[in-house]
């Protein structure tokens, strides 16, 4: 189904809607959320006068995300206020000012109100954004195919104003504030785009919304149709492509920011597009099979990140690109045994069909070194479920053939709370994914069930020549079962904070 008939059928499409007022003080019907240190005096006499006989009752001390509602009339405090400890000025982090505002949004949004104030006071001036971060991605509902009154409950709550007190007021502050929201915001579209079924959000959803990104923020744009993909030679793209009705898409964004120079090697992002994987003849299992449109999930990180490089202020040209496809069953479909020819010559034996995210990153990774000669090249996907075996919903898995590059990736990584642990591909890894009767092969059919994600890895390296390059495997905390404080079950968007943070790094 088509975008436009998207909105037909539901009325509305997935867009966000959150406020962010500055005014001087609270609305008296808002819910108000006062962070509160240990060993730090508030600013407010009234509640300095209180925190002591509520730490005698042990109903509130300013531990770390530890919370407390206070509905009443304590003369100059909110009628309702939601007490936020945050531990020690001194141990503040991104991770802990992420956690607190994000259990305090909930506590509060249980009392259901129009509004929320949150005091943004001075010990939180070097964490603004993350605030901004915390109350936008928290207060994330999706609701988009839900009907009655469930819809109207979680659209009237993503609709909520929250006003920002105290330091507030600054300017500096608001405009990284606002900076913040706008990130957040786009990770929360990614969150509706991943987790969309795909008889919805398909290759037409995604050509418009390449369409809208290029326009807004002023890049060039290129869209390869089937035929296009066929004259070009990207045989895997191709191939995996065989068993849907849909044909494929290989979408180019390619940014170049005011005072950049277009001719320079720019860092190319290449995230993995597949709308569904059934796993083709290797189909998965019950258990793993219902919730694999989060397949998509390394092409939408790329293009949230794409929609809000003008907010980065960064100065090197930037090149998101994604193949776009399913790996469905049929009778034109991908079969175990086929050999491929990719988009650089190097032929390919399919040892399993369920390997197919590789496949289409192999066309998209050789056709980047290629038109591109990019300075850094990182390839962001849900590749392989070995992956999740090795480092659960926490990490991504980070592989590298060049030191610095991963450095950066991962410190941009901790400071945004988007972990990411770097793995290793052993030369024996490479030597498993060498074919027996094309040049390489798909997947290992000998020791498959040993270091699949290295493997997986070792196969893309393949293609990228000598470039400096990194690989995301984001199985784990892509789509999530358990989700942080500031998730939900379900998509989670990781990814786009993190490279934005590096991309702002750079230098």
């Amino acid at each position: 189904m088509s975008h436009l008939l998207l909105q037909t059928v539901f009325g509305y499409t997935m867009t966000f809607a959150m406020k962010f007022l500055f005014p001087n003080k609270a609305d008296t019907e808002s819910v108000c959320i006062y962070p509160v240190f240990d060993k730090v005096r508030p600013a407010n006499n009234a509640l300095a006068a209180l925190l002591p006989y509520l730490a005698r009752n042990g109903e509130f001390k300013p531990k770390k995300s530890h919370t407390f509602y206070l509905f009443g009339k304590v003369k100059k405090l909110p009628a309702k206020l939601v007490l936020l400890g945050l531990g020690k000025v001194s141990k503040l982090d991104a991770t802990s000012v992420l956690e607190s505002f994000a259990e305090a949004v909930k506590v509060a949004a249980s009392h259901h109100p129009e509004k929320i104030s949150v005091v943004l006071t001075g010990e939180l001036l070097p964490f603004e954004q993350t605030v901004a971060e915390a109350l936008t991605m928290a207060n994330y509902h999706y609701a988009i195919y839900k009907t009655g009154k469930d819809a109207e409950k979680i659209q009237k709550q993503d609709k909520r104003e929250f006003e920002i007190i105290g330091v507030g007021q600054i300017k500096s502050v608001q405009i990284l504030f606002q900076k913040g929201v706008d990130i957040a915001s786009a990770v929360n579209e990614a969150r509706d785009w991943v987790n969309a079924p795909p008889n919805f959000v398909n290759t037409d959803f995604f050509e418009h919304k390449a369409r809208e990104i290029t326009k807004e923020i002023r890049a060039d744009l290129t869209i390869l149709n089937k035929k296009q993909i066929m004259k070009l030679g990207m045989g895997a793209l191709l191939g995996v492509n065989r068993g849907s009705r849909d044909e494929p898409r290989f979408i180019v964004i390619d940014y170049t920011p005011k005072g950049a120079n277009k001719k320079n090697p720019p860092i190319v992002f290449v995230g993995k597009g597949l709308i569904f994987d059934s796993g083709g003849y290797n189909l998965k299992p019950r258990g793993h099979i219902e919730n694999m449109q989060l397949d998509k999930a390394g092409a939408i990180t790329v293009f949230a990140l794409m929609k809000i490089l003008p907010r980065l202020g960064i100065k090197h040209r930037v090149v998101g690109m994604a193949p776009f496809t399913e790996n469905l069953i049929g009778k034109d479909a991908l079969k175990p045994s086929e050999i491929l020819k990719t988009y650089s010559g190097k032929t390919v034996e399919i040892t399993n069909t369920d390997a197919e995210g590789r496949l289409i990153l192999a066309d998209a990774l050789a056709y980047a070194v290629d038109k591109f000669k990019p300075k850094y090249l990182i390839d962001i996907a849900t590749l392989t479920g070995a992956c999740v075996v090795a480092l659960g919903e926490r990490y991504a898995g980070l592989f590298s053939n060049d030191k610095d590059l991963a450095t950066k990736i991962r410190d941009a990584g901790d400071e945004t709370d988007e972990l990411m642990w770097e793995l290793p591909m052993h030369k024996d890894d490479c030597k498993k994914m060498r074919g027996i009767y094309a040049d390489l092969r798909n997947s290992d059919t000998g020791s498959s069930s040993n270091a699949g994600a290295s493997k997986g890895a070792a196969f893309l390296k393949e293609f990228i020549g000598t470039t400096k390059w990194a690989h995301l495997d984001i199985a784990g905390p892509a789509f999530v079962k358990d989700p942080k404080k500031y998730e939900t079950k379900g998509a989670t968007g990781f990814g786009v904070r993190a490279l934005a943070r590096f991309l702002e790094k750079l230098e």
